[in-house]
């Protein structure tokens, strides 16, 4: 008789919610390391007297629907803590083991009272209660009086680039790597990304630290494994402040390629693990040079022990390709591919490969061609379109090659468009169809976070409709466009549940509905082509996958859009009496959100011009960012406020539907020619402008 099979239950997504809180409040209270020694001595002293146990948290929080009382204490053994809700209409409690290394509740036992929705609207309300920090009124005077603190820093004072970093600062980055290789599976926590983004000097010292370990005689994968993820942040941590204007941003790029030259051309470690410290730059995102791909190339493959003469290295390009063909199931993943080596790629080679990928006896290879038109380098692109020029047949081009061929069209820069113009005449010419777009995703559920002081938003995607769950996302960045993607089909629904929360505790995040998605991306392409650029090339990948069949160049109209919204108002909002008091409530509200408190200018120019003026003159510090930085940047930050009118518009939560009226009359006012100092917004931002210099430089 078969032996009969029990489908394991389904994941409890109240429960989950529970150990979040209680992770949170844990990881709140344990913080500053003070707290953790404070409370260990604490808790033997407890021990010693004979108690059972050490209450950290008592607290009530008056939510909608009543008062919660929140409980947190330690259990008898040091790492126990139990967390405990009393709510009219429930209770609930959690017992764990606490990790101080991950931050992680393990071991956890669960029970609770009362309604299931009840309990998951209220633990969901105390997690966005107590992650909130945005600064109050009280808070925001208590900053701005700050600045005339005689002790405070003059913005002169500070380095005009980071120092060396020190031997604690050494310390530790090496304590960071080894709590995450303690535990693979675990991303770097909130607290250590948030020192590694304030601390770039690391990036040489964790680049030592994998070249040490990756050469280690007895080598501890998971400690490589853990220097390459520092690597890759700390990468992208550099690059912002690149894309902020830091020459020493710049130089601290360029040493770490001169780095990785020295260390490839020495053979100093495995290939394979220098492969990936190379492929950590196009992870991040950092612009590589065609000189520095050269040099990368050249210290990788050496031509005459590696490749041989040119016959040979043609055997040899085409004897990987037909590896790599056996070795994906679609032209995104050939794609895929190619990027993780893109810093080694220089565009000679890249345009090269665009033509043997075309001539490829392998149809998923010959497929890829059409996605190489979104390569960053426009002779790669003008190089794919004649090699789909050169095989525009039936035999050798498929209806999908030639339907994302179609696509990308409208993607690429006007200069690009007619060599690509031809082939799809020549196609249609010679009988090739085009192909259908397949059908998406069902069930899509669609959430926008917030736009974020660097100008970021992200776009998650999730269907949990069948038995493996699918979640995916995109990461604009207004004034640059889509500047990533990423996709997962293989995930459990109960995992999607959890990423999605947290996604939502660290920023907020709205449902929307598919045509805010769609003119998000579009208004992201528009935005990429007006500076000449491509979005990444697996957007083509979400577009199929999510349904993007009208996805084009479609930029919105800042000042006509911001004008269609004014006039939607009701005619009261439109008065100037409503305009004043619609920009007067919309200051109220976003002094208390988290989101805006990180909004300001920042970068050289910044520092240059509050340079001159004495920490004590608050006032014309402040009426320096007015007069010689925001006008400048007026039209960027029109945008971002017509973008979070439209992001609030197409929110499924009421309450955030009601912020959009006053989003509009921010963004009108500053589309038009109102004074700057009468939107009282602006002054703010100009405030957090002198505070964000003052208390970091660079």
């Amino acid at each position: 008789m078969a032996k009969r099979t029990t489908p394991a239950p389904e994941p409890d997504e109240v429960n989950e919610a529970l150990v979040e809180l209680a992770e949170m409040l844990l990881s709140d209270h344990f913080f500053d390391p003070d707290n953790e020694q404070a409370y260990k001595q604490k808790h033997l002293d407890s021990r010693r007297a004979g108690g059972s146990g050490t209450v950290l948290l008592l607290n009530t929080i008056e939510l909608p629907d009543g008062a919660c009382e929140v409980r947190l204490e330690a259990l008898k053994s040091w790492t126990q803590f139990r967390m405990s809700l009393s709510h009219p209409a429930f209770t609930a409690t959690v017992d764990g083991t606490w990790s101080f290394e991950t931050e992680e509740l393990r071991q956890t036992r669960i029970s609770r009272t009362g309604d299931t929705e009840v309990i998951e609207a209220d633990v969901q309300a105390l997690i966005e209660e107590l992650d909130d920090e945005g600064l109050n009124d009280e808070e925001f005077a208590d900053f701005m009086a700050a600045l005339d603190d005689d002790d405070a820093p003059l913005i002169g004072d500070d380095p005009s680039e980071p120092p060396e970093a020190t031997t604690l600062d050494r310390n530790r980055v090496k304590a960071i790597a080894k709590r995450i290789a303690r535990d693979p599976k675990s991303d770097i926590s909130m607290e250590d990304r948030g020192w590694l983004e304030q601390m770039p000097q690391t990036l040489p010292v964790i680049t030592e630290a994998l070249a040490g370990a990756a050469g280690a005689a007895k080598r501890d994968e998971a400690l490589v494994l853990a220097y390459q993820a520092m690597l890759a942040l700390q990468l992208e941590f550099v690059r912002y402040r690149q894309d902020r204007g830091w020459d020493w941003a710049d130089d601290m790029l360029q040493a770490f390629g001169e780095r990785l030259i020295a260390l490839g051309k020495a053979a100093a470690i495995p290939q394979n693990d220098w492969f990936m410290m190379c492929s950590a730059l196009t992870q991040a995102r950092v612009p590589v040079s065609e000189p520095l791909q050269m040099a990368l190339a050249d210290a990788g493959f050496k031509v005459d022990e590696d490749l041989g003469p040119p016959e040979q290295m043609m055997e040899t390009v085409r004897g990987f390709m037909d590896e790599l063909a056996k070795m994906v199931s679609s032209p995104f993943e050939v794609i895929d591919s190619l990027q993780n080596a893109g810093a080694m790629l220089p565009a000679m080679l890249r345009q090269f490969m665009a033509m043997e990928l075309a001539l490829s006896p392998h149809a998923v290879l010959r497929d890829a061609v059409p996605i190489m038109l979104l390569d960053d380098d426009a002779a790669v692109r003008q190089g794919a379109a004649a090699a789909l020029e050169q095989t525009a047949r039936p035999g050798t081009m498929s209806p999908d090659a030639l339907r994302r061929a179609i696509v990308v069209r409208n993607w690429i820069p006007a200069a690009d468009r007619p060599p690509l113009d031809a082939m799809v005449r020549k196609a249609r010419l010679g009988g090739v169809e085009t192909g259908l777009w397949p059908a998406a995703i069902p069930d899509l559920e669609f959430y926008a976070s917030s736009i974020d002081g660097s100008g970021a938003q992200s776009l998650l995607v999730a269907s949990r409709s069948g038995k493996k769950a699918f979640f995916g996302g995109m990461l604009m960045r207004h004034g640059t466009g889509v500047v990533d993607t990423w996709a997962d089909s293989d995930m459990s629904r109960g995992k999607v549940g959890k990423m999605i929360r947290e996604a939502q505790m660290s920023v907020p995040h709205a449902r929307v509905d598919k045509s805010f998605v769609d003119t998000l991306v579009q208004h992201g392409i528009g935005t990429s082509l007006e500076h000449e650029k491509v979005p990444p090339a697996m957007l083509l990948d979400m577009a199929e996958l999510l349904g993007g069949t009208e996805w084009k160049d479609r930029r919105l109209d800042v000042k006509a859009e911001a004008e269609r919204l004014f006039n939607q108002l009701d005619p009261d909002d439109r008065s100037p009496a409503g305009v004043a008091s619609g920009l007067a409530r919309g200051l109220a509200w976003m002094m208390d959100d988290a989101v805006f408190s990180t909004w300001y200018e920042d970068g050289p120019q910044v520092q240059q011009a509050l340079a001159k003026l004495p920490r004590t003159d608050q006032a014309r510090m402040v009426a320096t960012v007015m007069s010689e930085i925001l006008p400048d940047k007026r039209a960027e930050w029109t945008e971002r406020f017509l973008m979070m009118a439209l992001w609030s518009q197409a929110a499924g939560d009421a309450k955030q539907r009601s912020k959009a009226r006053d989003l509009v009359l921010i963004a009108h006012a500053l589309a038009g020619d109102r004074p700057l100092d009468t939107v009282p917004i602006m002054s703010v931002i100009a405030a957090q402008t002198v505070r964000a210099t003052l208390l970091g430089a660079w």
